[in-house]
């Protein structure tokens, strides 16, 4: 059984939860370090397909601890970041750059405050592997919502070779925890697809030895 509530929506309400994921991610030589290293560069790349104007806005959400926020600096975009947890945009606010963050809002990613097709750009990672497919559909939901442009999201992918690793990783280290909620790659395609968005482009972070695919997806313009 899946403890959404626990395990994701209030997980993260601790500054000593807050600095354990920053340090885990951007810290020291585990594995958290090289994915995100290798995500980042990529989405970067992704980003720099674009032409962006310094009146686009792109939102960040959720935000977490703003590991996103050192590749806007990039970019012309203003930004919006946004978490369900104070204690995780307290740490997030220093790494985008000062003079275009327009404002950190403590937001449910499912049901946010923000004007509808408001964002050129809605960047969504490390978050639908972590809950239960109704709460992946409304937020993917809300996201399409929010966006006039393109949306970027991650998750992890569900696949026996994944399982087979998750197994063995359990035996060799204690304590190890995969993703709650991976989902098949297809499947994941599927619900993206089903909010009106299109596939630009999808690729798995580390092919075989990581989970973690990111969908470069954009708004369907329904005068097309």
């Amino acid at each position: 059984m899946i403890d959404y509530e626990n395990g994701t929506l209030n997980a993260y309400r601790t500054t000593a939860r807050a600095a354990e994921y920053k340090r885990y991610h951007t810290k020291g030589w585990t594995w958290g370090r090289l994915v995100t290293c290798i995500e980042q560069r990529a989405i970067a790349r992704e980003l720099g397909r674009y032409q962006w104007s310094a009146s686009d806005q792109l939102l960040d959400i959720p935000c977490g601890t703003g590991i996103m926020g050192r590749i806007l600096h990039r970019f012309p975009f203003k930004i919006v970041a946004s978490d369900i947890s104070p204690e995780m945009m307290a740490m997030a606010r220093a790494e985008y750059p000062p003079d275009r963050l327009l404002a950190c809002v403590q937001a449910d990613i499912t049901n946010t405050p923000f004007p509808r097709g408001s964002f050129a750009c809605v960047v969504a990672l490390g978050f639908l592997h972590r809950v239960p497919i109704p709460i992946k559909r409304a937020a993917l939901r809300e996201i399409a919502a929010l966006s006039n442009r393109l949306v970027i999201v991650s998750c992890s992918v569900d696949t026996p070779l994944q399982r087979l690793k998750h197994v063995l990783l359990r035996r060799l280290k204690r304590g190890h925890i995969a993703a709650p909620c991976p989902m098949p790659f297809k499947d994941i395609l599927s619900e993206c697809l089903s909010h009106g968005l299109r596939l630009n482009r999808a690729f798995m972070v580390i092919p075989m030895l990581s989970s973690h695919a990111v969908f470069i997806l954009e708004k369907v313009d329904l005068h097309d």
